[in-house]
Order: C-alpha cells, then structure tokens, then sequence
C-alpha cells in the first residue's frame, strides 16, 4: 500500500495523472482512500492511501523508479514529450531530464537566436527524434546514472551519437540543423556537466553544477564579446513551474538571491530568454560591487512562470463553498479573495524552497567523510566542497528568508544560518537599517558637494523604485530625517504608477506608505499641489474587451482636485517616461528592471528641444538599470554618475558582515551584542562609501575629467580585484597561526568588528575557515592601498607585502 500526504496539491487532474504514471509502469490500483486536512486554505493537505499491484512493485529498481516519478506528480503537465512516456519510449523520469536540458539549452542557444532555440523548439526536437533522444538518455546515463557509471560506455555512446548526428537528413534543412544544434548542446552539457541530481530520490527539482567552459563550446557565437570573464561555477536547476541559476566569478563568493515573477505567458516569453544574461550581469557587476568583502560576486535568480492552475483551482474553491452553503455572497468573496492572496505567496514560497533546497543538496559538503553530504545518488566530478552565501534580493521575504536559514541549519550546512544573511534577530535587516541606501547617500553628498548644490536652499531629486522598496523606500526615509528641507523629491515611479509633483511630495505620507508597505498609487492624492498628478497603474477600467483604461488624480493651478481616465497606452508612455523626461537635479534610480535606461532609450532622458540631460547626478541604486552605453552618452553631456558597482555596494558589505559574525557566533551570542554591533556596521558602510567615493573623485581631477567617473569605478574595481587575487595566491601555504604570521594575524583581527573581537577572540581564530581569513587579510589590504595610495598605485603588491605589513 502506498500512503502519502501532500500540502496543497491541484485538485484538477491528480487522479488522471497518477493513472498515466501507473500505466507507464504496469502497475494496478485498487482500493483508493483519499481525505483533506484544513481543505479551504493553503494548509490544505491531501492524505491517501492506495493499493498497488503488479511485478514492478516487487522488483526493486523498477518499484525506485515509480517512486522517483510518483514524487513528483504534484507537479505533473502535459508537453510534447508525454507522448514518448505514454508509449514507453521513455521513462517519467526520463522526460524530466530532458524537459530540464531543453530549458537549459534554451538558455545558452538564446545568445544565437532566442526564436528558433526556444524551450519549446528543444522539446520538440527530442520528440521529434525519439531515436537520437533514446541514445542521448543512454549517454547520460553511462556518466552520471551511479547504477551505470562507466567511462568507456560514456565515450563509446558519445560518439555513435555524433556519429548519428552528422548522418541526420530528413530533407528538410533548416530544421535539420537546428535540431542538430539541440542535440550537441545537449552533448555539450554532458561534457561538462560535474554534478546532477538526476537519478536521485526525493529531488524538488533537477539540479546541474556546470563547468563555465561549456560556454566556450556554442558554434555561431564569440563568448568573450558579451561574457568577458569566464565564471567560476555555474548552477542551473528546472522545477516545473521555475527555473533558475547561481553564478558565481569566485571559489567563496556571495549574492543575493532575486526571484522574476512572470504575470502571463507572454511576459514569461519575454522574460526567459534573458535569465541566464541577467545572471550573468548581475553576478559580474556583484564581483565588482564585492572589492571590499572577502567574498567574490555571485548572484542567483529564478524565473516563477504563471500559475496555470489558480483559475481552475479557485473555481472548484468557489463550488466548494457554495456547496457548503454557509456563508453569504460577501463573505463567499472575501474567503475566496484571501484565499486568492495566500495561494499567490504560497505559489512563491513553494517554488523558491524547490530551487533553494534543490541547490543546497547539490554542494552541501559532509566534512568527516570528505564527499557531498546528500550525494548517494550523485556521480560527483568536482569532488570538493564549495562555501557559498546567500543574500536577500527581489520577491526574497522575510518569511523565505528565516526558512532558509533554518533549511541551511537542517541540511548541515558547514555555515548553518549564515548562508543567508538579512535574518531577523540574528541578522541585520537590510531594510529596517536603510543600509545599501545609507552607501548611496554617502556619494550623493559627494555630487552634491562638488557641483556645489549642497550650497542651494534645495535641490529637486527623482526616483524609480517605490516607497515600499528597499533602496527606494529607505532613501526617503534617509531625505525625511536628514535632509527635510533641502532634497525636495518630486517624482517616483514604480510598478503601481508614477507620482510628479514639482513643489515636492509629503515626507510623512511617504514614510508611512514604507511602514504600511504599500507602492506609489497608494500616496494621498489630497496632498498634491498644484501643477501635479498621480496615475495609478492598478486601478483600472475595461471598455469591452479590447480597450483599457488607467486612473490618473490631476491637480491643475488654482482648481480642485480631479480624476480622469487616460487610454492603456498613453498611460504606459507617461509611465515609463516620467521619472527620465521630468527635469531635477539628481536622479536615484532605485527600483526598476535591467536595462531600463539603454542606448535605445536614453533620448527619454534628454529634453527634446535643447538635448541637455534632464538630471546632473546619477546615484545609481538599483542593478543594472543603466548600460553602460547610456551611462557614456549621459557622461558626454557632463551628468556626474556613480554607478551601481559603486554606489549601492553597502548592502553587500553589510552582507559580508553578518555572514562573518554568524560563523563567529551562535545565535545567542550574536543576539547579546547586537545593539552594539549594528551600529559599528553602519558606521563602516559609511566608511567604504566615503573611501571611494573621495578616491574616484580624486583621480577624475587629477585626470583632467578626460576618464569618466564609470570607467573610474570600473578601474577601482579592477584594481582592488586583481591586488586581492595576487594574495590570495600569495597567502595560500601561509599558516595563519604561526608566530611569524602575527602581522597578518593583526590585519584578520583589524577587519572584524571591536565588539566581536573583544568578547569572542578565540572564536575569531578557530570558527572561521582559513580560507575565509585568508580572503579578509587580502581585501582589507588591498582596499587599503587603492583608497589610500590612489588608482595609479603600480607596484606588486606581493614584493612589497612585508613592507606594507611592518
């Protein structure tokens, strides 16, 4: 008998897809007992019990491979591939392998063309050759199946399949070669595949540890061009309704983790193409960003696609409660609007464990034995641990958050809690403490400072990014305590609508929007002043089914207040253009996606008559919502920027310090001292931002402003990066604890907060790896000598190191 329970499952088609699976494998049913606990809520759990009869279930490896598939029916669609199970081409299992290598070769043919590598077009191809596909599982199989494992039967597989490959003539051409293209890239990742989750048991997901250098094997494309530094290692892992990556440029390394929410099928259509570029970018740009942290830059993120289930499930919700005839028809719509709300989160929470959990299993490294802690069932090539962090990025709450760390702890992870950092009692929130905003802050008052309008009774700013952000939040926060009077905002945009009010928006009500956590549409249109308007993206009007409308509250001089419906796309185009056609003298971006302000889109960004740029500085909070392109154009027309890798590097330096003090201290140790650490953190935000910031302001002057203050950062960047590698390397046979290595015992001990180092010395010295120190030593010198001798600073830092140290 088979008993399970399952939390909130689809209801539609459960039965229907057990009985495929049950078929697939000529298994017999009988008997079925099925009950929900709680079934009106997202606590919905469904407990069954099923009789099971036929050969397979007494033969071991084929009664393994049912469950293996049974466990993930909750999950369980229909695609091109079904029909390859049906007939038992295939195994259930079999078709999860591959439906993962076809979004995965998506994703690094999408550099070649997007269109004709699609997801879709992959899964069509291995159905399209059932034979070829057969003889790709078999391959798979010989390398990393350890029932099968064998290298010479790898080897001999490979080439018959390429062999097979280079025969492939259907006399269509066109599609010939891309389906041949298809199958080498899947060739490609099984080369340089180091370890998968494939054949094992109980997986949420199919997980890949990738050796970069697959990147180098894609025909029709110059990998240097658009990744000019080879990663370190890249993660890639495929759920049914997500898929994401990790991406990382160091051995230890930390990043935050960002989930993408698809709203429909044709935003996910546009969106999924550009996941691993964004990856890509974003761990890039956080390699940067991490000069002064020991960790190199990472970055996870992970595409949620839409929940085709919530409309069916909530119908059958919706019959549910009319059939239960309890409740009026208000009370029917407020149950079953909540309910709408909580399946919604739940949705994101369940998809985010599945790809953390998934992730964490494929590196979790079990220290006594000296092999992965959950690899029984892994064929492992990389053979060796990997220490990699965590932060909190987009769609990453608190909830997430403390769940993670608590799964970290579970699965024994070496850091335990700090894989994550952004916790609540036991970490440093990075909203509640404003910090990546506290670092921006700092090189505003730079700008501000050196084009002399910190001398002005005010200066105007406006922002992307909404008050219930982060970033964008904090920064008003930030104005509202510290500069009231002086930094009058003017516009914010964000996802919910966009806000221009030229005598300046109210501090309070914004501040209490970011306590109620509530976006831009929810500002009081009461309190905007003459010559202002407020449209409200979410509030909407249908005009039959193919016109639309959008909210606007418009305040023009001397007249009250009024309310007016704008078309969809004339509201979309004041949208998206009124945070970069208004006039101010500072723009933060601080919330908005990558790319926003490109070389396509920068004419926004200028005034149509004159072409002067319509902000003078440019405090970039959020990542990558400039190219580098645009930021060139801005700069030849005199804007002062401070880019991301820059400007908003505080959070991951905060970052860096939580996960350090939870390698320190457990949890009660961290709780006792944290009201004097936190601000001892803060204070060193300020620093580094301060540091810099004089640093390239610096070197702009002394190069008579002919390098742009873009290219400066990237230059600070390089430097640091490339003086921390050379002692790394340098400081690898050095043993940390031996007398002669007190000085560099002394920079290890200088970089770590007073208060930890003055109550926990000894763990200090014995809870954080050598490797750890070692990275600390090398980036606390490093940043010393760029910030203090100067980006021209030439000599090896290596020959010069006892020097430097006596």
């Amino acid at each position: 008998t088979l008993y399970f329970a399952w939390r909130n499952v689809q209801k539609r088609f459960f039965l229907f897809h057990f009985a495929q699976i049950a078929k697939r494998h000529s298994v017999r049913f009988s008997n079925l007992r099925f009950a929900y606990v709680d079934p009106l809520s997202v606590r919905c759990v469904l407990l069954g019990a099923i009789q099971l009869e036929g050969d397979v279930i007494q033969e071991e490896v084929n009664h393994k491979e049912f469950l293996r598939e049974f466990e993930l029916l909750k999950n369980a669609r229909q695609d091109a591939l079904t029909e390859l199970t049906d007939n038992c081409t295939i195994s259930g299992n079999s078709a999860n392998l591959l439906r993962a290598l076809a979004t995965l070769i998506e994703q690094i043919l999408s550099d070649v063309n997007p269109a004709v590598f699609s997801e879709e077009m992959c899964v069509e191809a291995f159905q399209f050759h059932p034979e070829l596909t057969v003889n790709l599982l078999q391959l798979f199989d010989a390398k990393f199946n350890p029932a099968k494992t064998c290298a010479d039967e790898f080897s001999t597989r490979r080439g018959e399949l390429l062999n097979s490959l280079k025969e492939l003539d259907t006399g269509r051409k066109k599609h010939d070669d891309r389906r041949r293209a298809i199958f080498h890239q899947a060739i490609n990742i099984a080369d340089h595949t180091l370890r998968t989750n494939a054949y094992a048991h109980h997986k949420l997901g199919i997980g890949f540890r990738l050796d970069p250098h697959y990147m180098d094997h894609v025909p029709g494309f110059e990998r240097k061009s658009k990744y000019p530094e080879l990663p370190f290692g890249i993660f890639f892992i495929k759920g049914w309704n997500f898929f994401g990556l990790h991406i990382r440029f160091r051995d230890l390394a930390r990043g935050g983790m960002r989930t993408v929410i698809a709203r429909d099928h044709e935003h996910e259509k546009f969106e999924r193409p550009n996941m691993f570029t964004e990856c890509y970018n974003l761990a890039y740009t956080q390699q940067k960003k991490n000069k002064d942290i020991p960790e190199g830059g990472a970055k996870s993120i992970m595409l949620l696609l839409p929940n085709d289930d919530l409309v069916p499930e909530r119908a059958i919700m919706l019959r549910e409660l009319e059939l239960s005839r309890s409740a009026t028809a208000d009370q029917l719509s407020k149950t079953l609007a909540e309910w709408t709300a909580a399946q919604n989160s739940e949705y994101l929470y369940y998809n985010q464990r599945c790809f953390l959990n998934t992730f964490l299993r494929l590196f979790v490294w079990d220290e006594e034995r000296g092999c992965l802690r959950y690899g029984k069932h892994v064929v492992d090539f990389l053979c060796t641990p990997e220490y990699l962090y965590l932060g909190p990025d987009e769609n990453m709450h608190q909830a997430m958050i403390e769940w993670l760390a608590q799964e970290s702890v579970r699965l024994k992870y070496q850091a335990g809690g700090a894989f994550i950092s952004g916790r609540g009692e036991t970490g440093i929130s990075h909203k509640q403490y404003a910090v990546t905003s506290l670092g921006c802050l700092q090189y505003l008052k730079h700008a501000l400072s050196y084009l002399q309008l910190n001398k002005q009774p005010f200066f105007t700013v406006k922002m992307t990014g909404g008050p219930d952000g982060d970033v964008a939040g904090n920064m008003i926060r930030l104005f509202a305590r510290h500069m009231p009077q002086t930094a009058r905002l003017t516009v914010v945009t964000d996802a919910s609508g966009t806000v221009n009010d030229p005598s300046g928006l109210d501090y309070p009500a914004l501040c209490e929007l970011f306590a109620r956590e509530q976006p831009i549409h929810a500002y009081p249109p009461r309190l905007l002043h003459d010559g202002a308007f407020l449209l409200c993206m979410w509030k909407t009007r249908d005009l039959g089914s193919f016109r639309k409308e959008m909210l606007v509250y418009e305040k023009q001089a001397g007249k009250p207040l009024t309310e007016r419906w704008l078309s969809a796309n004339a509201a979309n185009q004041l949208h998206r253009t009124n945070a970069h056609a208004t006039r101010a003298d500072v723009f933060i971006p601080a919330g908005g996606r990558p790319r926003t302000l490109s070389l396509q889109t920068v004419s926004e960004f200028l005034d149509p008559q004159t072409g002067v740029p319509t902000a003078s500085i440019i405090v970039e909070g959020a990542n990558l919502y400039l190219t580098q392109e645009a930021r060139e154009v801005l700069e030849d027309k005199g804007v002062i920027i401070f880019k991301d890798s820059s400007a908003n590097k505080c959070g991951v330096v905060c970052s860096s310090y939580e996960i350090l003090a939870g390698l320190i201290l457990t949890d009660e140790e961290f709780k006792r001292i944290r009201d004097e650490l936190i601000p001892a953190v803060l204070q060193r935000l300020e620093e580094v931002a301060n540091d810099e910031a004089r640093a390239m302001l610096a070197h702009w002057q002394r190069s008579g402003k002919r390098v742009k203050l873009s290219h400066i950062s990237e230059l600070v960047s390089a430097k640091v990066n490339h003086f921390t590698d050379d002692l790394v390397v340098y400081l690898a046979s050095a043993d940390i604890a031996a007398p002669a290595s007190a000085p560099l015992r002394e920079v290890y001990l200088s970089y770590i907060p007073q208060v930890i180092r003055s109550h926990y010395y000894g763990a200090c010295m014995r809870r954080v790896p050598d490797s750890h120190k070692k990275a600390i030593i090398a980036t606390s010198i490093a940043t010393k000598l760029v910030y203090g001798r100067g980006i021209d600073w030439e000599p090896s830092v290596t020959d010069v190191l006892p020097l430097l140290l006596s």
